[in-house]
């Protein structure tokens, strides 16, 4: 009652305000009528590309550091809201980094503005986690890069690390090893974070410091169980396998958005920050920058970091490793697949390539295991798979061989080795042409080459694209039998991981800064970003997680979100191209798309990124199946039939480099390195 009074109170006054001028006649303002050749909508743009900007607060949390008292001097372990102020982006912005790298920037459309809270964890907080700690984990021996630490050396042939006495320019030697699971560790943090004022479904990093206090043990984090999928090899037990860092744990019935880092847990080799000696430890002629244990912060017996560095180390790891890396990464690829017609139906087309003394398939491959596992990235899409072998042998064997040209003599010439790879590509590239004869769902076309000889020194997958576009397309996983029985490793996991490329996600230990336009990995100024790798992702060189982690699932579905948003998009051009009738024929679908993108947005902006990306799904498949009945031609994207009639001249030269040091812009990197692969195939 009270909104229709207020309603005829304003209509009268505008009736007396109109008798007072002396004029009865009503002023009407002119009204445009809609055009019927183009859609009136609200949310959807036709034609438009639309980047969804979301305010996403990030919680710092400090445990076991402090802020200066005002008028005091800072103290070796103060860590100051300042200290961040010029490190810390105030925006994000994320582009397909390999499409990217063919010349010009291609934003997937999703834009961040960071919303900072800076919290300091109280007593009871701090005296609650290192307790558990401590009543939660277990002593174990200090284990190999720790003993490495305390002699600042690695014995050339291979065996353990011994020293009379420990170095000298270590700050303190590591004598002791309290070993903590570290989803137990996330998953305090993450129960108990409301008691200090925290959201844990917010992203959250915890920057911990357990040293100085009376009760501190020299410590580190576990997956003490993680195993090869095939092999059951426990690379969990790998002593190159214990962190300083983890998080990203999805949760039944919890949201949660967690990630900690550590610098008071016992050196480690994944960052390599056991070596305080060496300035360039990764060989590529570069110092590599390293957050060294807390306690070579400022010493007076040796200092390899002044301690004033802490809080601006703390910084770079929150900005280069939480921000870029984990909680919102730009896709190596587009999630779209084929646009602007996206596929419902997908099929990990498997071909294996097998050596004729190979171990066979089955002890080495579970598709439907690995199907199941990437399901989760294209939740609105049906996952099949298929497997068919042949021999690997003959033209096929030579041109596999040529992927590794230090390893042959001279099958690829010995004037011109096939670094590239054309060879074995184009075969693929036949084999998916001709699949395309009779199939119509699309195509994740994977190749598993099971060498039964040691031709390659350890690379185990990559996955390729087009080399015109940057658009994916094959992928390939190796195994030989020092990779299968020596190192461990079967195919479902590695298989698992190129495909999760394929399907746009990026390495937790190479990504993209928007605010300085740069690409950058563990190399150089970055050494440090390994930490990345210390969270729950498959996507990881660490093999301590088999699935895909909260953090990738949400990046996945934030990109399926704009892709459907401006796929609905360029559909809808393609209807106002076709006419007015064909816009009258799609406006009733095209209206519903546009309340259901509004949704989409809603739950985006709440960072319900799931139901976001359904929604939009919705939307989209409301306005192409319009489009299709009132027959508008909309066509997917096919890789493999636009890599003809171009001459090597006018094709794209795409950026590449043979590392993981930073660039302006983006840069095609190689799937691993030769330090990366010792890392990883470290005991």
């Amino acid at each position: 009652m009270k909104s229709r009074f207020g309603a005829l109170t304003l209509l009268g006054l505008t009736l007396t305000l109109s008798a007072c001028g002396g004029n009865t006649d009503p002023i009407i303002d002119p009204v445009t009528p809609p055009n019927p050749e183009v859609f009136n909508l609200n949310t959807l743009m036709p034609g438009q590309h639309k980047e969804i900007e979301a305010k996403i607060k990030i919680n710092v949390v400090m445990v076991g550091y402090d802020a200066t008292r005002p008028g005091q001097v800072a103290g070796p372990r103060d860590v100051n809201v300042s200290d961040f102020g010029d490190i810390l982006p105030a925006t994000g912005r994320n582009i397909a980094r390999i499409p990217s790298a063919y010349g010009t920037l291609e934003p997937t459309g999703n834009r961040y503005q960071y919303d900072y809270n800076f919290v300091y964890a109280n007593q009871s907080f701090e005296d609650g986690f290192f307790s558990y700690l401590t009543q939660n984990g277990t002593e174990k021996p200090l284990t190999y890069y720790q003993k490495a630490y305390n002699c600042q050396d690695i014995p050339a042939d291979g065996t353990t690390p011994a020293c009379a006495t420990p170095a000298s320019n270590i700050a303190r030697p590591v004598t002791g090893n309290l070993e903590v699971d570290g989803v137990l560790a996330e998953n305090w943090l993450a129960d108990n974070a409301a008691n200090i004022g925290v959201d844990s479904s917010q992203y959250t990093v915890f920057l911990v410091n357990w040293y100085g206090r009376p009760d501190f043990k020299f410590h580190s984090y576990t997956r003490a169980e993680a195993q090869d999928s095939d092999t059951d090899t426990v690379f969990g037990a790998r002593a190159s396998r214990r962190t300083n860092a983890w998080g990203g744990t999805p949760r039944e019935g919890k949201n949660q958005r967690v990630w900690f880092y550590d610098l008071s847990a016992n050196p480690e080799a994944w960052t390599t920050n056991w070596d305080i000696s060496n300035a360039d430890v990764d060989g590529d002629e570069v110092a590599d920058y390293r957050m060294p244990p807390i306690w070579e912060y400022g010493t007076r017996k040796a200092t390899y970091r002044y301690f004033t560095k802490v809080g601006p180390d703390l910084a770079l790891v929150t900005r280069y490793v939480a921000l870029n890396l984990l909680f919102t990464p730009s896709p190596i690829y587009r999630a779209s697949l084929t646009p602007p017609n996206m596929p419902e139906s997908i099929n990990l087309n498997v071909a294996v390539k097998q050596g004729a003394g190979a171990k066979p398939l089955d002890q080495l491959f579970k598709p439907q295991l690995s199907q199941s596992r990437l399901q989760p990235l294209q939740p609105f899409a049906t996952l099949t798979n298929s497997v068919r072998s042949t021999p690997l042998t003959g033209d096929l064997f030579d041109a596999y061989k040529c992927l590794f040209p230090e390893t042959v003599d001279d099958i690829c010439s010995p004037d011109r080795a096939d670094f590239t790879g054309d060879r074995l590509f184009n075969l693929g590239l036949n084999e998916v042409r001709d699949q395309y004869k009779t199939l119509t769902n699309y195509q994740v076309p994977i190749f598993l080459f099971n060498d039964d000889q040691n031709t390659q020194p350890g690379l185990l997958g990559v996955a390729l694209d087009d080399g015109v576009t940057g658009t994916q397309s094959l992928v390939y996983s190796f195994l030989t039998p020092d990779l299968n029985e020596g190192a461990g490793y079967g195919f479902t996991d590695t298989t698992t991981h190129e495909v999760g490329h394929h399907f746009s996600l990026s390495h937790p230990h190479d990504g993209y800064d928007s605010e300085t336009n740069t690409e950058y990995g563990p190399g150089g100024d970055f050494a440090f970003v390994n930490a990345g790798d210390m969270s729950t992702t498959i996507m990881s060189y660490n093999d301590l997680t088999r699935g895909f982690g909260q953090f990738n699932l949400d990046s996945q579905y934030r990109y399926l979100t704009a892709a459907y948003l401006n796929n609905t998009n360029a559909v809808l051009e393609l209807v106002q191209e076709a006419g007015k009738d064909k816009v009258q024929a799609v406006n009733a679908a095209a209206e519903n798309a546009d309340t259901l993108f509004a949704g989409a947005l809603s739950n985006y902006q709440n960072m319900n990124y799931l139901e976001a990306a359904s929604q939009a799904h919705s939307g989209y498949r409301a306005v192409i199946d319009a489009a299709r009945s009132a027959g508008v031609n909309v066509e997917a994207y096919k890789w493999y039939e636009r890599l003809d009639g171009l001459s090597t001249a006018a094709k794209a030269q795409p950026r590449r480099v043979n590392n993981f040091l930073p660039v302006k812009g983006t840069a095609i990197r190689p799937e691993t390195t030769d330090f990366l692969t010792k890392l990883r195939l470290a005991k």
